[in-house]
């Protein structure tokens, strides 16, 4: 991470939270890629993990979290609202999106990444749980970016740019997924986010 986006290290009790989730989802795809995600319970990831049924429910509340959660999700929108200070949101969102994905894929295994993207993208109860999480994120971003320029957080304005921002950024994910992987993630949504950028004209 560049300075702007570096945060204190996480404590003991953190890492070992992390470490836990990290191993749990691992074990919950490999039980999905065996069995079928539809014919995996929690209490078979608990078992199989190690840990309690109540852990799982503990760290990720939901099934289909256990697949959508990424530990580096509020990296991304503390790093959002720190480049806001210097610019345009647009500009920060692809500044943010394009370190976070490229540090993503240098301390994760790509493969691993493609992975729970597949899920997400073709269990029909992941991706409407993906569809929450993005209206969730929407309003983190429009809060944050109301806070940097006075703006109402719930008026119009904010409310269409950041669905646009998000719907970029999913469409991008979709897109990577729907293409075999075939191009780098990082190059699909900065080609998404210039679409928004030159105000959805299309050339």
């Amino acid at each position: 991470m560049t300075e702007q986006t570096t945060q204190r290290p996480p404590g003991l009790r953190e890492r070992k939270k992390l470490k836990a989730m990290r191993h749990i989802q691992q074990v919950a795809l490999d039980l999905f890629d065996r069995d079928g995600y539809a014919h995996v319970t929690i209490e078979r990831m608990a078992a199989e993990a190690e840990v309690s049924p109540s852990s799982i429910y503990r760290y990720f509340g939901t099934k289909e979290m256990v697949v959508l959660w990424d530990e580096y999700d509020p990296i991304m929108l503390q790093a959002f609202d720190d480049r806001l200070r210097a610019k345009d949101p647009i500009s920060a969102l692809r500044d943010v999106l394009t370190e976070v994905v490229t540090t993503a894929m240098f301390e994760q295994d790509e493969e691993f990444l493609r992975r729970r993207m597949s899920y997400a993208m073709e269990e029909p109860s992941i991706r409407a749980a993906m569809s929450r999480q993005a209206d969730e994120t929407a309003v983190d971003l429009r809060r944050t970016i109301a806070k940097h320029t006075g703006r109402d957080p719930d008026g119009l304005e904010l409310r269409v740019v950041t669905v646009a921002l998000i719907a970029a950024f999913m469409e991008a994910i979709a897109y990577w997924h729907e293409t075999g992987f075939r191009d780098p993630l990082q190059d699909i949504v900065a080609g998404a986010l210039d679409v928004i950028e030159r105000g959805l004209r299309v050339s």
